[in-house]
Order: structure tokens, then sequence, then C-alpha cells
């Protein structure tokens, strides 16, 4: 590959053109029109500009860069690209009428990719005359410093597709990790369980300075509610209300979450940006606990050595799932994308790696008494079960890695 077309120049899109025309391939930025993709070029110039005064990129390479992207001026340019990655909003409407029309101008050879961080690609394929060419790159944002990319295979994707993105995103200079498509592949699956039993915790009663304190403990530099704020809970809510009307399981809809979420937002606490959201944030960036949470959930006690303890086994837990699932192959890649995709601690050797060295027996143990405590999502599998029953752990799992 060549020259490849980016498609939607918002900030993912911009952030992968310019992992890309880093990496030295010509990029072709597309828009809804050449208006669109002018301006898209413009922000571009400017934050590459940013970071060359803050000495992120040289000068020089910041011109070389910016040399290598150029704005569509229509789709007949198209013609050119070898691949295309589009990174439109996460609206099925959109992407479904985007990709179709990237198809129709594309050669026949070139490989499309859509940048989603949960859609069903087998679901967005169903409008491509050659979805054998068709998968998702996950990318993470901000695309310039996160390294990881999800490279999900759809049910139609052939495997000289999922090879040539393997090879690609290794050329970006980015760490790709193959994952089977499903709802939220597998960081946004494992993630929203984290989330979750924080959001959880915060409908007990549990004060969100308590729960971000306990994540902080286990190594995060952020806690999972201050995440949320700066994410968005009405996105986040969003996604949930996309997942039921997409007719995805109840158990795939984040039931934990969801409550604690549409209360928030009811009460106008959609997110930082929207006015605040678990906490007010000052101009100063310090964030201090909302008080009228009160009012929303009454305070309730909470043991203390139990708040981190719910929050790492639910991820080992989740991430364990989707290794028995064969939502990810390997256990070295789990490892992989829940350190640089998830920000867990690399100190503890990964979400999955820190569980074989607590001992899967002493993990199981634990989880059983969380279960009868907390409810069956920490319940372990029969699998697991039998995986802690012998000596090796998860070796088995840790000879096919993406990496």
């Amino acid at each position: 590959m060549e020259r490849i077309a980016v498609v939607g120049p918002g900030l993912m899109g911009l952030g992968i053109a310019q992992v890309a025309a880093a990496a030295g391939l010509q990029v072709l930025l597309v828009g809804r029109d050449a208006a669109a993709a002018e301006a898209g070029h413009a922000r571009l110039a400017a934050a590459i500009e940013r970071q060359a005064a803050r000495g992120r990129i040289d000068a020089l390479a910041a011109r070389a860069l910016l040399g290598r992207v150029a704005p569509a001026r229509g789709d007949a340019e198209l013609a050119a690209c070898d691949a295309a990655i589009e990174s439109v909003p996460e609206d099925r409407a959109l992407k479904l009428a985007v990709l179709a029309r990237l198809e129709a101008a594309l050669p026949a050879h070139a490989l499309l990719a859509t940048n989603t961080s949960g859609l069903p690609v087998s679901g967005l394929a169903r409008v491509l005359a050659r979805p054998g060419r068709f998968l998702g790159l996950h990318f993470f944002s901000p695309v310039e410093r996160m390294k990881l990319v999800e490279v999900v295979r759809g049910d139609a994707t052939d495997e000289a597709t999922l090879r040539g993105a393997l090879a690609f995103v290794r050329r970006l200079g980015q760490v790709p990790v193959a994952v089977r498509d499903g709802p939220g592949f597998f960081t946004s699956r494992v993630f929203a369980a984290y989330l979750d039993e924080a959001l959880a915790l915060v409908g007990e009663g549990v004060p969100p300075a308590a729960v971000d304190g306990a994540a902080r403990e286990l190594g995060r530099a952020l806690g999972p509610l201050a995440l949320l704020d700066d994410i968005s809970l009405a996105l986040n809510l969003q996604q949930i209300e996309q997942a039921r009307a997409d007719g995805l399981p109840p158990s795939r809809c984040r039931p934990l979450g969801a409550p604690v979420l549409a209360a928030m937002v009811a009460a106008g606490r959609a997110g930082r940006r929207q006015g605040g959201g678990f906490y007010d944030t000052g101009a100063d960036g310090v964030r201090t606990p909302w008080p009228g949470l009160e009012r929303l959930f009454a305070p309730a006690a909470a043991a203390a050595d139990t708040l981190p303890q719910r929050l790492r086994w639910i991820e080992s837990i989740e991430a364990l799932r989707c290794l028995e699932e064969g939502v990810i192959g390997s256990a070295d890649d789990a490892d992989t994308a829940s350190c640089l995709g998830l920000a867990y601690p690399r100190a503890e050797g990964g979400v999955l790696g820190w569980a074989e060295r607590f001992g899967l027996a002493s993990f199981v143990a634990q989880a059983d008494a969380l279960a009868d405590r907390h409810g069956e999502r920490f319940r372990p599998s029969a699998w697991l079960r039998e995986q802690a029953r012998g000596s090796a752990g998860l070796q088995r799992w840790r000879a096919a890695s993406s990496t």
C-alpha cells in the first residue's frame, strides 16, 4: 500500500491520517464534499503545528508529513488508492452509506476498513459487494500517541485481507491485535465491564472519590468515574440505547451501568464538556465531587478493601470470558491490548498476566466469594475452573499472538 484514503476528517480521522503520513504513505483526506476535506486538512495542519511547537514532532518532519496529505476534490480520486479507512461518527446508517459510496469508487483490489469501537463489522458488510476485502480497524485516541489497533475480522473477511491489514498496521508503527467480530470486540467489552462496576458502586451509594481512589490504588492514573466524565456520560448512554435498538441480548446492553448513567443524564449531568458529571471541574482542572449526587444515590458505607478488588476482578473475569469465547485468540494479545488500549498498569503484566501471577486457583476462589456477595457477573465459568485446576495457567493461549 502506497496511497490510502482516510474518510471523515474528525478527531480520529485526522489522527489516522497523521500516523499514515508519518509512516511515509500518501494520504487522501476525504470529507462529505471538497469543502469539508479542505477544512479537515486545515485542522490537521494546525494540530501538527501545535505538536511541533510543543516539541512532540520535529519541524522539518512536520512539513514533510503535511506534504503527504492532500484533501480530496471528489470521489474519482479514490480510484488511485490501495485502501480506505472510514472514520465517520458511530451512526450505523451513516457508516453504511459511506461504505457503499467508498466501495463504488475504490479499485477492486483495495482494502476497505471501518474505524469503529463497537459496531459489528459483519453487519456493516451487508451493503458491500466485496465483503471479503472489508474489516474493522479500531484505533484509539489520540491516535498519534495510542499505539494499539484492534484488527476486527468480520464473518466474510478473507484471510489475505486479515494478513494485509495486520502488516499495514505494523507499517504505521502501531501494534495490531486481531479480534473476532462481536459487540464491543475485546477492549470495549472489557472496558465496559470495568466502567460498569464503578457505576454500580455509585448506585450502591459509594462516593465517587472512593471509587476513583480505589482505581488509583491499582495503578490507574485516572479513575473510571473521572474518565467517564471526560468521555461523556451521555455518549455512553447513547451507545447502550443503540445496543438495545440493535436487539442485542440484555446482558450486552450494560444493565449494571445503564440505570446510573440514565439518572445522571436526566439530572443534567451528561459529562465534563456538558457542564459536569460525577465531578465539577474548576478552571484550574481540579475536580470536586458533585454535591447533588447524594440526592440520586443514598450514601452507604462500603468495605474499603472490596472496592479495588471488585474493579480488578471484573476486568480479568471479562477478559477471560473473551479468551474462552475466542473473541481474542491469545492471552498475550489480551495483555497487550489491556496495557496499550485500556491503561492497565504495565507493571502488572496485563489483565490476564496479573490473574496468572495471582494464581488462577486463588483467583477463582475469590471470584466465587465476590459472586456470592455482589452478583453472578463474578462467577467463574466451568472453563475457567478447569484452567485453574491445572498448573500451566494460560500457557496454551500464549503461542498465537498477533504481534
